[in-house]
């Protein structure tokens, strides 16, 4: 058992349990997680990296929250934390009592105990302790004692409410276009869900009323706001409206907009033998004028090949917000382009065989549903983890220790916990009043 806890608190395995986990949730940011990404953003990193493609389907690292490898890494580290805080404390409480001069510094002899306790007080050194055989302790910073435990402390409240948050995470993502509403008997487009929690169900009838993008001087997006319609039990809707900036709150749930929206674009295909098909195309809002917005690149039932979209605000070029904007279309098969098309609401177009029109524009935007509990907590740890820092770095004890002689004097020794060279004027100051005051 002994081993085991060495092992589990040994600082290695403590550090390198945090660096992992630091480098998976930088690894998240580096692999597109599904219910944040876009699934043509993943398919492109899949075929920039595909050398790595078996290992990321594996190991599930495109939803690396989710997986149960992840929550035993949280599980382990959270016990070699806990374990090594309450030794931390046994370490505390040892070091406030205790008088070992093995490393101090020796200041006088034969000092008086009124002597002694007078020079402490004027150098704001506080009595700590006193022990059986008469020997005084005072000290100066005594919370700077506390500051290792807080550390540890902090992060094993951290690690331990991530680990509750990550078996019992809720969440989900909604594609709109303006006008569609969906509800609970609807799925999701994207979700997941902590080992230990149910999939997250729609907290009602969700519409999707407005998508609204504000551009700067420049023509560039600097704000998207999509105005929602959620039903209620009693057959009424309430109005949120959300924002990337802007988190919206909702019967517990949390109400996240994504960097994902843009124009949805309704094309009416008609192929050699008259028969119509419709498609709706979702493409990314463009950053400027001259650059295009990208659609994924998807199959369809009235051709063998990949339907993509690009498009650009403006026709005319002149405005982000406007009515007309220009729409391309591509039919590939892999690498080779098989047909391309412009369009316009005014201009039908070729695709191929097909002939193509734009029926209708409007915009849509994702939105992504969080339910889970205990953030609070894990901000609260961060907090005790400055504040251990601050006292461990800031606020270094300092130590005045009285060992009584047969003569009821002192030996008087001295010594700081840490940077030790920072009070070397501290100490000498109450060296001279010692021996001053015996002289």
């Amino acid at each position: 058992m002994n081993k085991l806890k060495q092992f589990i608190t040994a600082r290695r395995v403590s550090l390198g349990l945090i660096l992992l986990l630091a480098g998976l949730m930088y690894l998240s940011t580096i692999i597109p997680q599904v219910i944040d990404s876009a699934p043509e953003n993943i398919e492109a990193w899949r075929r920039g990296h595909s050398g790595l493609a078996g290992l990321v389907d594996v190991c599930h690292l495109h939803s690396i929250y989710a997986q149960p490898w992840f929550a035993a890494i949280i599980l382990f580290a959270a016990l070699a934390l806990g374990v090594s805080s309450y030794d931390q404390l046994v370490v505390v409480r040892k070091k406030v009592v205790s008088t070992g001069v093995a490393s101090a510094d020796e200041l006088a002899a034969g000092i008086p105990e009124q002597l002694l306790r007078s020079v402490a007080g004027c150098h704001h050194y506080r009595f700590l302790s006193a022990g059986g055989d008469g020997q005084l302790k005072f000290g100066r910073c005594p919370w700077g004692y506390y500051g290792n435990l807080l550390l540890h402390t902090g992060l094993a409240l951290v690690i331990t409410v991530s680990l509750y948050v990550a078996l019992t995470y809720r969440q989900g993502a909604l594609i709109l276009v303006e006008g569609e509403q969906r509800d609970g008997r609807q799925p999701w487009n994207v979700s997941e869900q902590g080992l230990l929690a149910t999939p997250l169900k729609l907290p009602g009838v969700i519409r999707l009323d407005r998508v609204r993008v504000r551009f700067d001087d420049k023509k560039q997006p600097v704000e998207v706001f999509s105005d929602l319609s959620i039903g209620t039990a009693s057959g009424q809707f309430k109005t949120l409206s959300a924002s990337i900036n802007r988190i919206q709150n909702y019967h517990g749930m949390r109400i996240y907009h994504s960097a994902q929206y843009g124009n949805a674009f309704s094309v009416t295909i008609t192929d050699t033998n008259g028969v119509v098909h419709t498609e709706t195309i979702s493409a990314q809002q463009p950053v400027s004028l001259t650059k295009a917005g990208y659609s994924d690149e998807f199959r369809v039932s009235w051709s063998p090949y990949l339907l993509s979209a690009k498009y650009f605000a403006d026709a005319d070029k002149k405005t982000m917000s406007s009515a007309n904007p220009e729409l391309v279309l591509r039919l590939t098969q892999g690498n080779r382009e098989i047909a391309r098309t412009t369009l316009t609401k005014e201009r039908p177009g070729t695709l191929g065989e097909y002939r193509v029109q734009l029926s209708g524009v409007a915009r849509w935007s994702k939105l992504i549903f969080v339910e889970n509990s205990g953030m609070p907590l894990v901000f609260s740890g961060f907090a005790i983890i400055m504040l251990g820092g601050l006292l461990q770095y800031l606020t270094p004890p300092r130590e005045l220790i009285g060992i009584r002689q047969p003569d009821g004097r002192y030996h008087v020794y001295w010594k700081a916990l840490s940077f030790r060279e920072f009070f070397m004027e501290e100490r000498d100051g109450m060296t001279a009043e010692l021996k001053k005051g015996v002289a």
